[in-house]
């Protein structure tokens, strides 16, 4: 028999961080361990406040899977292969999925990403985001942020064309703008690229609501740079119809449900000729580890949140050299750093 505990946690930013969609200092979680046959496995539950899931819903949506599942091995898997149950619960199932592939990989003594028949990271472009804020203070926060060639800039409010001639000032980062679809016209975006220059742009992320569509098919066609979708992405589904649309896809465990549910978009993905950046939605140590498990499938790794938030209770993905590595051993390879109060579900 398995036991499943729970923890509610506030990931803390070193900084206030800011994207079209607002300013905030933190994001809520929901830490998970899964305990049994002397193995522990963890998951983590992120959810920005943009999301209509939440919290409690996540802890009421994880006790009652686990209750139906019987906290047993064959019930566990019958349970998260149940699309219907989890509904809109997505990132309740990526978190639930996260302690169980945890827990299974530690037990057959195996990396998470051998245990899927993957390669763990090859060398792509690792980003570094730089939040909407001062600009002013863009030479100081760079200044903390770890060089690996690429930053990822918010963009969407009225200082953006400021910021982004600020960052090209201070660092010779190859730079990705990610709108949160905060930008309102194609010509706005053009400013934006054509102020960092075709050598140093990696592309756009998400610049244009979602419903504006046609929006970045001229975009590219003005540019010549990728676009990759985020917001109008969800899924597998909305991956078939937005190819028509965009270059690439913004894949997040938050969003699609979990790692097995984002190998297999990207997988379609490059079926469809598209470009896949792995991201996270400030997730700390323990979910951008998990993510980049799945970074031999990427193009683009936006896994920053462990550079972002000053309370991490885990540790794992690093940087050396540039380059992010993911930690040795058996299962995911993130541990606690400090100890979490976990109530049984």
């Amino acid at each position: 028999m398995l036991r499943l505990g729970l923890c509610s946690y506030r990931l803390r930013f070193r900084h206030p961080f800011g994207t079209s969609h607002g300013l905030r200092d933190g994001t809520d979680a929901l830490f998970l361990h899964l305990k049994g046959e002397g193995v522990v496995g963890y998951g983590e539950v992120t959810l920005p406040p943009y999301l209509k899931e939440t919290i409690p819903l996540a802890i009421e949506g994880i006790t009652a899977a686990w209750r139906l599942g019987a906290g047993s091995p064959p019930g566990l898997e019958g349970i998260l292969a149940d699309d219907q149950y989890w509904g809109r619960l997505q990132g309740s199932r990526a978190g639930l999925h996260m302690a169980w592939t945890d827990w299974l990989s530690k037990k057959t003594n195996r990396p998470v990403y051998q245990s899927n028949n993957g390669s763990g990271v090859k060398q792509s472009a690792v980003v570094m985001t730089l939040g909407i804020g001062p600009v002013e203070r863009v030479a100081e926060k760079l200044a903390e942020l770890p060089n690996t060639g690429a930053l990822k800039l918010k963009v969407g409010d009225a200082d953006s064309l400021a910021r982004v001639r600020a960052v090209c000032e201070h660092s010779d980062a190859m730079i990705l703008l990610d709108g949160n679809q905060g930008l309102k016209t194609v010509a706005e975006a053009v400013n934006l690229a054509q102020a960092i220059g075709k050598e140093r742009f990696l592309g756009f992320e998400q610049p244009f609501q979602a419903q504006e569509r046609a929006m970045n098919k001229q975009l590219h066609e003005s540019t010549g740079a990728v676009v990759y979708g985020d917001e109008s992405i969800q899924g597998l589904d909305d991956l078939e119809a937005a190819r028509t649309w965009f270059g690439g896809v913004n894949i997040k465990l938050m969003k699609c449900g979990g790692q097995d549910r984002a190998r297999t978009i990207a997988e379609r993905a490059r079926e469809l000729g598209l470009k896949v950046m792995l991201g996270s939605m400030s997730e700390s140590s323990l979910g951008c580890t998990a993510m980049a498990h799945l970074g031999a499938e990427s193009d683009v790794l936006d896994l920053d949140g462990p550079w972002l938030i000053a309370n991490d209770p885990f540790r794992g993905i690093r940087i050396e050299h540039g380059k992010l590595v993911v930690p040795e051993g058996p299962g995911l390879g993130a541990e606690p750093v400090i100890e979490l109060d976990y109530i049984g579900a």
